[in-house]
């Protein structure tokens, strides 16, 4: 199994704008059956060090992971969250 850890540090922190953000993420896994967990998290502690948001998923391999990086609707809500963050990381790794 492999882990898709990604974290957002989003421009716009307002509770309207995050929550918009996690509706987006949320509405992924109907649509792309190679995801087989999908978390989305929003931040409660203040810290200068905090990001807003994170994604953990899985998928089988590699090569799922690949496929669901490519699917249309995962690329345009990609696209929308990067160019709305101040700051994305990402962490892969098999378990």
């Amino acid at each position: 199994m492999l882990t898709h850890v990604v974290m957002f540090k989003l421009r716009d922190r307002s509770a309207d704008h995050v929550a918009h953000c996690k509706q987006l993420l949320d509405g992924l896994p109907p649509l792309i059956p190679e995801i087989k967990r999908f978390d989305v998290g929003v931040n409660v502690v203040e810290s200068p060090r905090a990001y807003d948001l994170v994604l953990v998923s899985e998928f089988d391999d590699e090569h799922a992971l690949q496929r669901y990086q490519v699917h249309s609707r995962h690329a345009e809500v990609q696209a929308y969250l990067r160019d709305n963050a101040d700051a994305v990381a990402v962490v892969d790794y098999v378990d």
